[in-house]
């Protein structure tokens, strides 16, 4: 039988990892340093959308030349660096480092990151806490578009990376919002809803997605894992 390979597209703040508003503090404090606007977050207006989009619509609104974008980048990931070593509170949220270890050991399971965050802040963040041993791939929030744009340079990068060619069916999307349900959809793979961000459990079940837990601490038991593990077994 041939084996199944998997993979799964992590979202990240309230998924893998929680450290409160620390993104937007990053943000607001760059345009205060940089410029002596307050409150820059307010004027990107309502709605997911990526880190390009949320820049793109503050430097419109501040009459701001794109030419500038690098530097506020470089200058974000400089502050939200030390934004996140005074959190205290940061913590990657239950199941998440046990299920990314047993995934790296699989040996047919391969995880990729899928976020609205600039590549670098996510980065970041991903090491505040220790989890960026886990991701070399991913799909990331510097390009204007939507989520389901950056999964699909995800799943290619992951394709190229692994030298694996994942079917939809075996691509996984695991997140906190209506957001991640609906990319999944979008593109035809299978989502699975976690209820460790911000929404509410049963405002994330009302969205319909393919699973949905509470918390990933009994990641064990969540069906899809039993399949890997069998059809490890099967093709040992």
């Amino acid at each position: 039988m041939k084996k199944k390979n998997y993979l799964v597209l992590w979202d990240l703040d309230g998924t893998l990892m929680h450290c409160g508003a620390d993104g937007t503090k990053a943000l607001n404090r760059t345009f205060l340093e940089l410029y002596g606007v307050e409150d820059a977050f307010s004027k990107a207006g309502i709605g997911s959308a990526m880190d390009a989009v949320i820049l793109e619509r503050i430097l419109t609104n501040l009459n701001l030349d794109k030419s500038e974008l690098e530097r506020i980048k470089k200058v974000y990931i400089n502050i939200l660096h030390h934004i996140l070593e005074e959190n205290k509170n940061k913590r990657i949220l239950p199941g998440v480092q046990e299920m990314l270890e047993h995934i790296r050991t699989s040996g047919n399971c391969f995880s990729a990151l899928l976020t609205s965050n600039l590549r670098g802040g996510a980065e970041t963040k991903l090491k505040s806490v220790g989890l960026d041993q886990y991701f070399h791939v991913g799909g990331f929030g510097d390009d204007i578009g939507e989520k389901w744009d950056a999964a699909l340079k995800g799943i290619a990068e992951a394709k190229a990376h692994y030298n694996v060619d994942f079917q939809n069916e075996n691509i996984y999307l695991i997140g906190d919002g209506a957001y991640d349900i609906e990319c999944a959809k979008k593109l035809g793979i299978i989502s699975i809803g976690v209820a460790t961000g911000w929404m509410d459990y049963e405002v994330l079940k009302s969205h319909e997605p393919d699973y949905l837990f509470k918390d990933l601490s009994n990641w064990r038991e969540i069906e899809f894992i039993k399949e890997w593990n069998h059809t490890i077994r099967e093709t040992e």
